[in-house]
């Protein structure tokens, strides 16, 4: 069970535990984690002191393979993704951020919806949705699918184009792209 939702870690460890989870998972944003070590000790102490000593530790979001050699004396499992990846990783999560029309999110994140402006100066700005939009900025994000349904279609050339034209904009990838014609990325 995935534990650092609402609460602190160690809390809700221990609700799971007692749920009967086999193993709780901490995927603590980063923004928010700290000392990464003392929480999941904090975790183990609590699982152990509580009688769930068989109860794992498993460890994730953004784990490295640093992380792997500091954590593997009080970690049971890691979900290691990005870390082994042999391409560029934009690092994206998807976050309830709303319930039945009113703002929530876990802690560490921002709740409620959002919208992503592109500021004259190419810089952007994420703002709460019922926020004024700043002037000369363009709103970035598109609303698809609204209750479950399709509200606006797009083809997949269509959206092909619009990452790529978005994406030679990005520092870190603009290198990539200059290796390569844009042209021929299409074809792939």
């Amino acid at each position: 069970m995935l534990c650092d939702t609402y609460c602190d870690e160690k809390a809700e460890s221990l609700r799971a535990a007692e749920c009967g989870a086999a193993a709780v998972r901490l995927d603590t944003p980063r923004l928010r984690r700290g000392d990464m070590r003392t929480i999941i000790e904090k975790v183990r102490w609590e699982l152990d002191a509580h009688s769930f000593s068989s109860v794992k530790i498993f460890l994730s979001g953004g784990v490295t393979r640093d992380d792997v050699h500091a954590y593997r004396d009080i970690v049971d499992a890691f979900g290691i993704g990005g870390a082994i990846a042999n391409a560029p990783v934009v690092d994206v999560s998807l976050d309830i951020v709303e319930i039945d029309g009113k703002p929530k999110a876990k802690r560490g994140k921002r709740s409620g919806e959002k919208q992503v402006y592109q500021l004259r100066d190419g810089t952007h700005k994420i703002l709460p949705i019922s926020h004024k939009k700043p002037k000369g900025a363009r709103a970035l994000i598109e609303r698809f699918i609204t209750d479950g349904r399709a509200v606006k279609q797009s083809g997949m050339q269509e959206a092909r184009l619009r990452v790529l034209g978005q994406v030679k904009n990005l520092p870190h990838i603009h290198s990539l792209l200059k290796k390569r014609d844009p042209a021929s990325l299409m074809n792939r």
